[in-house]
């Protein structure tokens, strides 16, 4: 179930964004304030991990053990990653060049959604928003069932494939910043109960039965119950913010967790693949307890380099990118207490 986690991951990166540019769609720096942020954040970590792939590939990944050895295949992977193109365009990686470059395919699907959502929440009225939004929920998972007989990559990372949960987390942002809607979800909680319960069943038989092939429409439908669950469980920390589920939401842990989480998703595949296929050549294929402990060692090596990458590169970052504004600080200290535009400098 954990690659279900990108599904969360673009929910969120929906209504986080998506409330971003709707808070401070009338800045005047509205498109500079919002990418200059966005090149802090994501792209010091991407391209450090790609720039090291190069070095490695070019130097010591044919010295790994044969299970992932690989030899350079040239620079057009490269330079697919490095447009952010990796997710619609058909690549050959072998060896441990799938697990180094196979996580970040969701980041081009983000840059893409940077792409097109800042231009929709500027020029689109918010009657049209919402109709571009809910087509976009409707439709995706259409295209999905429709296009099952392409390959996995294609239908499983194309942007417009993928674009529903994206849009879920827009529609999430929008109807909170509306009072009749939060107030409506706020007296009708029993429904949002309700659909969680339901949705939770598709939940457990995706838990209990294998997913079907890759495909197959029942797989590519998997994905829409996710995404929705997802949203639903958001809304609800949101609606009750000092119920259990928002508490558990704000354990220390999970919060430390998610402060270094962009780095453990790009490098956890990798580390767990080196990890694996080292213990295994050192101790064979059938050897008791070689994966347990090669999960436990990439564990700690991965959380390890999270840390060091989130004290010195990320966190540095983040901060120079906040130093961009959406409005003048003078703006924003004549409004009552702190403006709701400056309120998510953590994303």
């Amino acid at each position: 179930m954990g690659s279900y986690g990108v599904d969360l991951f673009f929910v969120l990166s929906g209504f986080l964004i998506g409330g971003i540019l709707l808070d401070c769609q009338s800045s005047p720096t509205y498109f500079r304030t919002f990418y200059l942020r966005r090149f802090h954040r994501i792209f010091p970590l991407y391209y450090v991990w790609l720039g090291l792939y190069v070095v490695l590939a070019l130097s010591a990944f044919h010295h790994l053990p044969t299970s992932i050895q690989m030899t350079w295949s040239g620079w057009r992977p490269v330079l697919v990653y490095a447009l952010f193109a990796q997710n619609m365009v058909s690549k050959s990686l072998q060896g441990i060049s799938g697990a180094w470059l196979g996580p970040p395919w969701s980041l081009a699907v983000e840059e893409q959604f940077y792409l097109l959502m800042p231009l929709a929440v500027r020029f689109l009225p918010k009657r049209r928003l919402v109709q571009l939004l809910v087509a976009t929920t409707v439709l995706s998972p259409v295209l999905r069932v429709a296009f099952s007989k392409w390959t996995h990559a294609a239908q499983y990372t194309a942007t417009p494939l993928r674009a529903d949960a994206l849009a879920m987390g827009v529609l999430l942002a929008l109807a909170l910043r509306e009072e009749g809607w939060a107030e409506r979800i706020k007296q009708n909680l029993k429904w949002l109960y309700a659909t969680i319960g339901a949705l939770s069943v598709g939940v457990l038989g995706l838990v209990a039965w294998p997913k079907a092939p890759i495909g197959y429409p029942d797989h590519v439908w998997a994905l829409t119950c996710m995404e929705l669950f997802f949203a639903a469980i958001i809304l609800l920390a949101l609606m009750q913010p000092y119920g259990w589920w928002a508490h558990f939401c704000d354990l220390i842990a999970l919060r430390k967790l998610g402060g270094i989480s962009y780095c453990v998703y790009v490098i956890h595949f990798a580390v767990s693949t080196i990890c694996q296929a080292i213990l295994h050549s050192l101790y064979g294929q059938r050897a008791a307890g070689v994966d347990f402990v090669s999960l436990v060692v990439a564990s700690g090596i991965t959380l390890a380099l999270a840390k060091i990458s989130w004290v010195y590169l990320e966190s540095p970052m983040i901060r120079s990118g906040h130093a961009y504004r959406y409005y003048p600080e003078q703006f924003i200290k004549q409004q009552s207490g702190q403006h709701p535009r400056e309120t998510s400098l953590s994303v």
